[in-house]
């Protein structure tokens, strides 16, 4: 018998949230793109990441993430 997906109100879980580092390649790639700061910061926003996305202590902290 099928049963209809629980919605993610439901579950309390956010089926499209990226991890840490779907989020740091994210920007990281939106800022290689970018023309300028400012289309950076409009694409990224358009996008809910911020410039503190790309940012990580280190890159190994990136990959366990």
């Amino acid at each position: 018998m099928r049963r209809a997906a629980a919605r993610p109100e439901e579950t309390g879980s956010d089926p499209v949230e990226l991890t840490r580092a779907q989020r740091y390649h994210g920007a990281r790639l939106v800022a290689s793109a970018a023309k300028d700061a400012e289309d950076c910061a409009l694409l990224l926003a358009a996008l809910g990441l911020t410039a503190a996305d790309g940012v990580a202590e280190t890159p190994a902290a990136v990959r366990r993430s």
